[in-house]
Protein backbone atom coordinates (compact mmCIF):
# COMPACT_ATOMS: atom_id res chain seq x y z
CA UNK A 1 0.00 0.00 0.00
CA UNK A 2 1.51 3.60 -1.11
CA UNK A 3 -0.82 6.89 0.13
CA UNK A 4 1.13 9.80 -1.66
CA UNK A 5 0.03 13.20 -3.53
CA UNK A 6 1.55 14.65 -6.39
CA UNK A 7 1.52 18.48 -6.16
CA UNK A 8 1.86 21.08 -3.44
CA UNK A 9 -0.79 19.74 -0.37
CA UNK A 10 -3.27 22.08 0.66
CA UNK A 11 -6.28 20.95 3.56
CA UNK A 12 -8.43 20.79 -0.06
CA UNK A 13 -6.20 18.44 -2.07
CA UNK A 14 -4.62 16.80 0.46
CA UNK A 15 -5.00 12.78 0.34
CA UNK A 16 -7.27 11.37 3.01
CA UNK A 17 -8.13 7.87 3.00
CA UNK A 18 -9.74 6.25 6.52
CA UNK A 19 -9.17 2.72 6.60
CA UNK A 20 -9.84 0.56 8.90
CA UNK A 21 -10.50 -3.22 9.76
CA UNK A 22 -7.92 -4.28 6.90
CA UNK A 23 -5.82 -7.53 6.90
CA UNK A 24 -2.45 -6.75 4.93
CA UNK A 25 -0.54 -10.26 4.48
CA UNK A 26 3.51 -9.87 3.04
CA UNK A 27 6.26 -12.63 2.47
CA UNK A 28 9.52 -12.99 4.45
CA UNK A 29 11.46 -13.63 1.53
CA UNK A 30 9.08 -11.80 -1.93
CA UNK A 31 10.87 -9.79 -4.56
CA UNK A 32 8.87 -7.66 -6.68
CA UNK A 33 9.09 -8.31 -10.42
CA UNK A 34 5.83 -5.86 -11.39
CA UNK A 35 7.50 -2.86 -13.73
CA UNK A 36 6.08 -0.38 -11.82
CA UNK A 37 7.28 -1.83 -8.59
CA UNK A 38 9.62 1.27 -6.73
CA UNK A 39 12.59 -0.19 -4.46
CA UNK A 40 11.03 -0.27 -1.54
CA UNK A 41 9.50 -3.39 -1.04
CA UNK A 42 11.31 -3.66 2.42
CA UNK A 43 8.58 -1.85 3.50
CA UNK A 44 5.08 -3.26 3.43
CA UNK A 45 2.98 -0.17 3.80
CA UNK A 46 4.41 3.56 2.56
CA UNK A 47 3.03 6.83 3.71
CA UNK A 48 4.74 9.63 1.76
CA UNK A 49 4.22 12.78 -0.28
CA UNK A 50 2.24 14.54 3.04
CA UNK A 51 -0.51 11.78 3.24
CA UNK A 52 -3.21 12.52 5.78
CA UNK A 53 -5.24 9.66 6.57
CA UNK A 54 -6.72 7.57 9.54
CA UNK A 55 -6.00 4.01 10.27
CA UNK A 56 -7.11 1.52 12.56
CA UNK A 57 -7.44 -1.86 13.31
CA UNK A 58 -5.49 -2.71 11.26
CA UNK A 59 -3.09 -5.89 11.08
CA UNK A 60 0.05 -6.06 8.91
CA UNK A 61 1.80 -9.56 8.98
CA UNK A 62 4.73 -11.00 7.44
CA UNK A 63 6.45 -8.25 7.41
CA UNK A 64 10.44 -8.73 5.64
CA UNK A 65 11.58 -5.64 6.92
CA UNK A 66 10.33 -2.54 7.57
CA UNK A 67 6.00 -2.60 8.53
CA UNK A 68 5.58 1.08 7.53
CA UNK A 69 8.10 3.22 5.81
CA UNK A 70 7.13 7.70 5.96
CA UNK A 71 9.07 9.84 3.98
CA UNK A 72 8.28 12.97 2.15
CA UNK A 73 6.51 14.14 4.69
CA UNK A 74 4.52 17.09 4.37
CA UNK A 75 2.65 19.22 6.88
CA UNK A 76 0.29 16.97 7.92
CA UNK A 77 0.48 16.08 11.69
CA UNK A 78 1.48 12.59 12.33
CA UNK A 79 0.32 11.12 15.64
CA UNK A 80 -1.22 8.20 17.65
CA UNK A 81 -3.91 10.00 19.49
CA UNK A 82 -6.74 10.43 17.31
CA UNK A 83 -7.74 14.35 16.28
CA UNK A 84 -11.04 15.38 17.15
CA UNK A 85 -10.87 17.71 14.46
CA UNK A 86 -12.50 16.76 11.33
CA UNK A 87 -10.12 19.05 8.84
CA UNK A 88 -8.06 16.31 6.88
CA UNK A 89 -4.50 17.69 8.53
CA UNK A 90 -3.70 14.65 10.00
CA UNK A 91 -2.19 11.66 10.00
CA UNK A 92 -3.65 9.14 12.13
CA UNK A 93 -2.39 5.84 12.86
CA UNK A 94 -3.32 3.69 16.14
CA UNK A 95 -0.83 2.59 18.35
CA UNK A 96 -3.50 -0.73 18.87
CA UNK A 97 -2.79 -1.66 14.87
CA UNK A 98 -0.59 -5.32 14.71
CA UNK A 99 2.70 -5.05 13.09
CA UNK A 100 4.25 -8.45 13.10
CA UNK A 101 7.04 -10.42 10.96
CA UNK A 102 10.71 -11.36 11.14
CA UNK A 103 12.08 -11.36 14.15
CA UNK A 104 14.31 -8.55 13.58
CA UNK A 105 12.11 -5.99 12.02
CA UNK A 106 11.34 -2.33 11.98
CA UNK A 107 7.64 -1.22 12.65
CA UNK A 108 8.14 2.30 10.97
CA UNK A 109 10.92 4.12 9.52
CA UNK A 110 11.22 7.59 9.18
CA UNK A 111 13.32 9.47 6.52
CA UNK A 112 13.82 12.97 5.23
CA UNK A 113 11.71 15.26 7.10
CA UNK A 114 9.65 12.57 8.78
CA UNK A 115 12.84 11.83 11.39
CA UNK A 116 11.39 14.34 13.84
CA UNK A 117 8.28 13.48 13.96
CA UNK A 118 7.38 10.53 12.65
CA UNK A 119 4.96 7.60 13.85
CA UNK A 120 6.89 4.71 15.17
CA UNK A 121 4.11 2.85 17.75
CA UNK A 122 2.53 -0.30 16.71
CA UNK A 123 1.96 -3.71 18.97
CA UNK A 124 4.64 -6.17 17.45
CA UNK A 125 2.52 -8.96 18.53
CA UNK A 126 2.06 -12.27 16.31
CA UNK A 127 -1.74 -12.16 15.54
CA UNK A 128 -2.00 -15.97 15.46
CA UNK A 129 -3.87 -16.55 11.88
CA UNK A 130 -5.38 -19.50 11.72
CA UNK A 131 -3.59 -20.52 8.76
CA UNK A 132 -0.93 -18.20 7.17
CA UNK A 133 2.55 -19.01 6.43
CA UNK A 134 5.19 -16.69 6.32
CA UNK A 135 5.67 -17.30 2.86
CA UNK A 136 2.45 -17.09 1.89
CA UNK A 137 1.97 -16.68 -2.33
CA UNK A 138 0.16 -17.42 -4.92
CA UNK A 139 1.45 -20.75 -4.72
CA UNK A 140 0.43 -21.47 -1.17
CA UNK A 141 -2.11 -24.54 -1.31
CA UNK A 142 -4.13 -23.68 1.68
CA UNK A 143 -4.17 -20.53 4.02
CA UNK A 144 -6.96 -18.92 7.01
CA UNK A 145 -6.83 -15.60 7.15
CA UNK A 146 -8.59 -15.40 10.32
CA UNK A 147 -8.07 -14.92 13.66
CA UNK A 148 -7.85 -17.44 16.32
CA UNK A 149 -9.59 -17.60 19.29
CA UNK A 150 -6.58 -16.41 21.17
CA UNK A 151 -5.68 -14.22 18.92
CA UNK A 152 -4.92 -10.58 20.22
CA UNK A 153 -6.71 -8.74 17.18
CA UNK A 154 -9.36 -9.18 19.32
CA UNK A 155 -8.10 -7.16 22.51
CA UNK A 156 -7.49 -3.19 22.66
CA UNK A 157 -9.86 -2.32 19.58
CA UNK A 158 -10.22 1.35 17.77
CA UNK A 159 -13.53 2.94 17.76
CA UNK A 160 -15.18 3.43 13.97
CA UNK A 161 -15.91 6.57 12.88
CA UNK A 162 -19.39 7.47 13.66
CA UNK A 163 -21.20 8.06 10.67
CA UNK A 164 -23.59 5.29 8.36
CA UNK A 165 -21.17 3.79 6.13
CA UNK A 166 -18.68 1.79 8.86
CA UNK A 167 -20.03 -1.37 10.70
CA UNK A 168 -18.97 -1.65 14.20
CA UNK A 169 -16.24 -4.30 15.02
CA UNK A 170 -14.98 -6.14 17.60
CA UNK A 171 -11.40 -7.63 16.51
CA UNK A 172 -9.06 -6.07 14.45
CA UNK A 173 -8.41 -6.88 10.21
CA UNK A 174 -10.55 -8.12 7.54
CA UNK A 175 -11.88 -11.13 9.25
CA UNK A 176 -13.82 -12.43 12.44
CA UNK A 177 -15.17 -16.03 12.02
CA UNK A 178 -16.95 -14.99 9.13
CA UNK A 179 -14.94 -15.51 5.77
CA UNK A 180 -16.73 -13.46 3.39
CA UNK A 181 -14.23 -14.18 0.73
CA UNK A 182 -15.64 -17.22 0.26
CA UNK A 183 -17.86 -17.46 -3.17
CA UNK A 184 -16.18 -13.94 -3.99
CA UNK A 185 -12.59 -14.78 -4.48
CA UNK A 186 -10.06 -16.81 -6.55
CA UNK A 187 -8.91 -18.19 -3.21
CA UNK A 188 -12.27 -19.80 -2.81
CA UNK A 189 -13.03 -20.79 -6.56
CA UNK A 190 -9.47 -22.54 -6.46
CA UNK A 191 -9.91 -24.25 -2.92
CA UNK A 192 -7.29 -22.15 -1.09
CA UNK A 193 -9.74 -21.04 1.69
CA UNK A 194 -12.41 -22.68 3.66
CA UNK A 195 -15.58 -22.26 3.23
CA UNK A 196 -18.04 -20.31 5.61
CA UNK A 197 -20.21 -22.33 8.33
CA UNK A 198 -23.76 -23.58 7.33
CA UNK A 199 -24.36 -21.61 11.07
CA UNK A 200 -22.52 -18.53 11.34
CA UNK A 201 -24.11 -18.32 14.72
CA UNK A 202 -22.38 -21.13 15.82
CA UNK A 203 -18.95 -20.96 17.99
CA UNK A 204 -16.27 -22.61 16.51
CA UNK A 205 -14.13 -25.93 18.34
CA UNK A 206 -10.38 -26.61 16.50
CA UNK A 207 -9.68 -30.45 16.61
CA UNK A 208 -5.77 -30.40 16.96
CA UNK A 209 -3.32 -32.50 18.62
CA UNK A 210 -4.10 -34.85 21.47
CA UNK A 211 -7.39 -34.28 22.52
CA UNK A 212 -7.64 -34.03 26.34
CA UNK A 213 -9.82 -36.54 28.71
CA UNK A 214 -12.84 -37.82 27.67
CA UNK A 215 -14.31 -35.54 25.17
CA UNK A 216 -18.18 -34.50 23.40
CA UNK A 217 -18.22 -33.52 20.10
CA UNK A 218 -22.02 -31.91 19.43
CA UNK A 219 -23.88 -30.09 16.68
CA UNK A 220 -24.02 -26.94 18.58
CA UNK A 221 -21.17 -26.44 17.93
CA UNK A 222 -18.95 -25.57 14.22
CA UNK A 223 -16.10 -28.91 14.63
CA UNK A 224 -12.50 -28.15 12.27
CA UNK A 225 -10.06 -30.89 11.94
CA UNK A 226 -7.19 -28.65 11.55
CA UNK A 227 -4.22 -30.91 12.12
CA UNK A 228 -3.92 -34.39 12.83
CA UNK A 229 -6.13 -35.15 16.48
CA UNK A 230 -5.44 -37.94 18.76
CA UNK A 231 -7.65 -39.61 20.62
CA UNK A 232 -6.26 -40.89 23.90
CA UNK A 233 -9.35 -42.03 26.11
CA UNK A 234 -12.88 -41.95 24.27
CA UNK A 235 -14.42 -39.18 22.31
CA UNK A 236 -18.07 -39.08 21.87
CA UNK A 237 -19.30 -37.78 19.02
CA UNK A 238 -23.72 -36.82 19.18
CA UNK A 239 -25.83 -37.66 16.26
CA UNK A 240 -25.75 -34.80 13.57
CA UNK A 241 -22.21 -33.89 14.06
CA UNK A 242 -20.28 -32.44 11.17
CA UNK A 243 -16.33 -32.41 11.22
CA UNK A 244 -15.13 -30.07 8.47
CA UNK A 245 -11.25 -30.65 8.00
CA UNK A 246 -8.33 -28.06 6.73
CA UNK A 247 -6.84 -28.94 3.64
CA UNK A 248 -3.63 -28.88 5.09
CA UNK A 249 -2.42 -28.84 8.90
CA UNK A 250 -2.18 -25.72 10.89
CA UNK A 251 1.17 -26.82 11.99
CA UNK A 252 2.94 -26.66 8.52
CA UNK A 253 4.04 -30.06 8.80
CA UNK A 254 3.20 -31.66 5.51
CA UNK A 255 0.82 -33.96 7.66
CA UNK A 256 -2.89 -34.03 6.38
CA UNK A 257 -5.64 -33.64 8.67
CA UNK A 258 -6.73 -37.08 10.34
CA UNK A 259 -8.60 -38.12 13.45
CA UNK A 260 -6.13 -40.93 15.01
CA UNK A 261 -8.45 -42.93 17.83
CA UNK A 262 -4.97 -44.08 19.38
CA UNK A 263 -5.19 -48.24 20.75
CA UNK A 264 -6.61 -48.45 24.28
CA UNK A 265 -8.41 -45.34 23.31
CA UNK A 266 -12.43 -45.16 22.03
CA UNK A 267 -14.86 -43.49 19.41
CA UNK A 268 -18.10 -43.95 20.17
CA UNK A 269 -20.23 -41.84 17.05
CA UNK A 270 -23.67 -42.89 16.45
CA UNK A 271 -25.54 -41.23 14.33
CA UNK A 272 -28.98 -41.90 12.82
CA UNK A 273 -30.39 -42.32 9.08
CA UNK A 274 -31.90 -38.48 10.14
CA UNK A 275 -28.78 -37.31 11.65
CA UNK A 276 -25.64 -38.86 10.52
CA UNK A 277 -22.12 -38.04 11.49
CA UNK A 278 -20.10 -36.54 8.51
CA UNK A 279 -16.33 -35.95 7.91
CA UNK A 280 -15.85 -33.43 5.39
CA UNK A 281 -13.97 -31.09 3.63
CA UNK A 282 -14.15 -27.06 4.52
CA UNK A 283 -13.41 -25.89 1.39
CA UNK A 284 -16.36 -24.46 -0.79
CA UNK A 285 -16.20 -27.55 -3.32
CA UNK A 286 -18.31 -27.42 -6.62
CA UNK A 287 -20.07 -30.84 -6.51
CA UNK A 288 -20.13 -30.59 -10.43
CA UNK A 289 -16.51 -32.12 -10.56
CA UNK A 290 -14.53 -34.66 -8.87
CA UNK A 291 -12.86 -33.66 -5.77
CA UNK A 292 -10.63 -36.02 -3.72
CA UNK A 293 -7.58 -35.57 -1.12
CA UNK A 294 -8.90 -32.61 0.65
CA UNK A 295 -7.78 -33.94 3.80
CA UNK A 296 -7.09 -36.98 5.22
CA UNK A 297 -9.60 -39.55 7.27
CA UNK A 298 -10.71 -41.41 9.66
CA UNK A 299 -8.10 -43.89 11.57
CA UNK A 300 -8.58 -46.41 14.33
CA UNK A 301 -5.92 -48.14 15.90
CA UNK A 302 -6.83 -51.49 17.97
CA UNK A 303 -5.61 -54.34 20.22
CA UNK A 304 -6.92 -57.01 18.08
CA UNK A 305 -4.44 -59.52 16.41
CA UNK A 306 -2.69 -59.01 13.16
CA UNK A 307 0.35 -60.54 10.94
CA UNK A 308 3.44 -59.79 12.40
CA UNK A 309 1.80 -59.11 15.88
CA UNK A 310 1.95 -55.05 15.98
CA UNK A 311 3.12 -52.37 13.07
CA UNK A 312 3.13 -49.01 12.34
CA UNK A 313 -0.22 -47.09 11.25
CA UNK A 314 -0.04 -46.09 6.90
CA UNK A 315 -0.09 -42.53 6.59
CA UNK A 316 0.69 -41.24 10.48
CA UNK A 317 3.94 -42.22 11.84
CA UNK A 318 4.75 -42.97 15.33
CA UNK A 319 1.27 -44.62 15.90
CA UNK A 320 1.12 -48.73 16.76
CA UNK A 321 -1.60 -51.46 16.35
CA UNK A 322 -2.52 -54.92 16.81
CA UNK A 323 -2.22 -57.06 19.96
CA UNK A 324 -3.92 -59.91 21.09
CA UNK A 325 -7.67 -59.45 22.63
CA UNK A 326 -9.54 -60.34 18.94
CA UNK A 327 -12.71 -59.24 20.92
CA UNK A 328 -10.75 -55.85 21.48
CA UNK A 329 -13.90 -52.58 21.66
CA UNK A 330 -12.87 -49.24 19.74
CA UNK A 331 -16.36 -47.91 20.16
CA UNK A 332 -18.55 -47.42 17.85
CA UNK A 333 -19.62 -46.25 13.93
CA UNK A 334 -22.92 -45.61 13.05
CA UNK A 335 -24.24 -43.59 10.51
CA UNK A 336 -20.82 -42.32 10.02
CA UNK A 337 -19.95 -40.49 6.51
CA UNK A 338 -16.10 -39.69 5.56
CA UNK A 339 -15.96 -37.72 2.49
CA UNK A 340 -13.58 -36.15 -0.16
CA UNK A 341 -10.85 -37.82 2.26
CA UNK A 342 -7.72 -39.66 1.30
CA UNK A 343 -4.82 -36.73 1.19
CA UNK A 344 -1.19 -37.26 0.13
CA UNK A 345 1.13 -37.57 2.34
CA UNK A 346 4.08 -38.77 0.51
CA UNK A 347 5.50 -40.57 -2.10
CA UNK A 348 2.87 -43.43 -2.99
CA UNK A 349 1.48 -42.69 0.89
CA UNK A 350 -2.16 -41.38 0.95
CA UNK A 351 -4.45 -42.07 3.83
CA UNK A 352 -7.96 -44.40 3.40
CA UNK A 353 -11.21 -42.91 4.21
CA UNK A 354 -11.87 -45.31 6.88
CA UNK A 355 -8.41 -47.10 8.47
CA UNK A 356 -9.36 -49.77 11.11
CA UNK A 357 -6.04 -51.21 12.51
CA UNK A 358 -6.12 -54.24 14.41
CA UNK A 359 -9.85 -53.59 15.44
CA UNK A 360 -11.71 -56.12 16.99
CA UNK A 361 -15.12 -57.29 17.05
CA UNK A 362 -16.10 -55.97 19.89
CA UNK A 363 -16.36 -53.15 17.66
CA UNK A 364 -19.66 -51.72 16.43
CA UNK A 365 -19.27 -51.08 12.16
CA UNK A 366 -22.73 -50.17 10.74
CA UNK A 367 -24.30 -47.89 8.20
CA UNK A 368 -21.11 -45.99 7.14
CA UNK A 369 -19.89 -44.48 3.44
CA UNK A 370 -16.77 -43.19 2.20
CA UNK A 371 -16.99 -41.19 -0.76
CA UNK A 372 -14.25 -39.87 -3.09
CA UNK A 373 -11.25 -41.10 -1.06
CA UNK A 374 -7.91 -40.16 -3.06
CA UNK A 375 -7.22 -43.84 -1.77
CA UNK A 376 -8.72 -46.79 -0.53
CA UNK A 377 -12.21 -46.41 0.88
CA UNK A 378 -12.21 -48.98 3.89
CA UNK A 379 -9.00 -50.54 4.86
CA UNK A 380 -8.62 -53.46 7.59
CA UNK A 381 -5.29 -54.31 8.60
CA UNK A 382 -5.53 -57.36 10.14
CA UNK A 383 -8.15 -57.90 13.20
CA UNK A 384 -11.39 -59.16 12.99
CA UNK A 385 -13.84 -56.10 13.08
CA UNK A 386 -17.76 -57.03 11.30
CA UNK A 387 -18.70 -54.58 9.09
CA UNK A 388 -22.14 -54.33 7.71
CA UNK A 389 -24.24 -51.87 5.81
CA UNK A 390 -21.35 -50.62 4.37
CA UNK A 391 -20.77 -47.68 1.00
CA UNK A 392 -18.01 -46.92 -1.03
CA UNK A 393 -18.26 -44.43 -4.02
CA UNK A 394 -16.20 -43.30 -6.79
CA UNK A 395 -12.56 -43.76 -4.64
CA UNK A 396 -9.17 -43.39 -6.42
CA UNK A 397 -8.04 -47.01 -5.17
CA UNK A 398 -9.98 -50.38 -4.28
CA UNK A 399 -13.40 -49.99 -2.02
CA UNK A 400 -12.50 -52.23 0.44
CA UNK A 401 -8.78 -53.91 1.05
CA UNK A 402 -8.12 -55.79 3.94
CA UNK A 403 -4.41 -56.91 4.62
CA UNK A 404 -2.11 -58.59 7.38
CA UNK A 405 -4.60 -61.03 8.77
CA UNK A 406 -7.97 -59.39 8.46
CA UNK A 407 -10.17 -62.14 9.92
CA UNK A 408 -13.82 -60.34 10.22
CA UNK A 409 -17.48 -60.65 9.16
CA UNK A 410 -18.53 -57.74 5.67
CA UNK A 411 -22.30 -58.38 4.94
CA UNK A 412 -24.26 -55.86 2.95
CA UNK A 413 -21.77 -54.00 1.08
CA UNK A 414 -22.26 -51.25 -2.31
CA UNK A 415 -19.66 -50.47 -4.62
CA UNK A 416 -18.99 -47.76 -7.19
CA UNK A 417 -15.70 -48.09 -8.54
CA UNK A 418 -16.39 -45.16 -11.19
CA UNK A 419 -13.78 -44.69 -14.33
CA UNK A 420 -10.80 -43.50 -12.52
CA UNK A 421 -10.82 -46.21 -9.30
CA UNK A 422 -9.30 -49.78 -8.90
CA UNK A 423 -10.86 -52.50 -7.81
CA UNK A 424 -14.07 -53.18 -5.41
CA UNK A 425 -11.87 -55.06 -3.24
CA UNK A 426 -8.69 -56.14 -2.70
CA UNK A 427 -7.26 -58.95 -0.63
CA UNK A 428 -3.80 -59.36 0.18
CA UNK A 429 -2.87 -61.76 3.00
CA UNK A 430 0.84 -60.78 4.17
CA UNK A 431 1.45 -63.96 5.36
CA UNK A 432 -1.49 -64.81 7.12
CA UNK A 433 -2.89 -68.06 7.17
CA UNK A 434 -4.42 -70.12 4.20
CA UNK A 435 -7.55 -68.68 4.48
CA UNK A 436 -9.41 -65.49 4.74
CA UNK A 437 -13.19 -65.11 5.84
CA UNK A 438 -14.65 -62.87 3.42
Amino acid sequence: MVLKWTQRVTRRHRSFPQLYSATFVHHLEGNPESVSSDDQFDATLRLREGTGGEFGNIIVTNVPNVGVLQNECGSETRTHTLPSSGEPDYLWFSSKNIIYGASDITLFSNEDDCASNGLDTALNLDPRLRMMPGTADEDTTFLDPRPSASSPAYFSLDSVPSDDFYTSVDYKGAFDTDIWLDNLSWLSENGRIPANAPDPTKSILELCGVIQGSTTLTQDFVHILSCQAFVQFQLTIEAGTTIYAYKESTDFSGTAPALVVEKGATIEARGTADAPITFTTILNIDTSIINSGLWGGLIILGNAPIYGGEAEVEGIEGYLYGGSDSSDNSGSLQYVRVWYGGSVIGQNNEINGITLAGVGSGTFVQFCEVAFNLDDGFEMFGGTVNLKYISVLFVGDDAIDTDEGYQGKIQFAYVMIGASGNHGVSLPSSGAPDYLWF
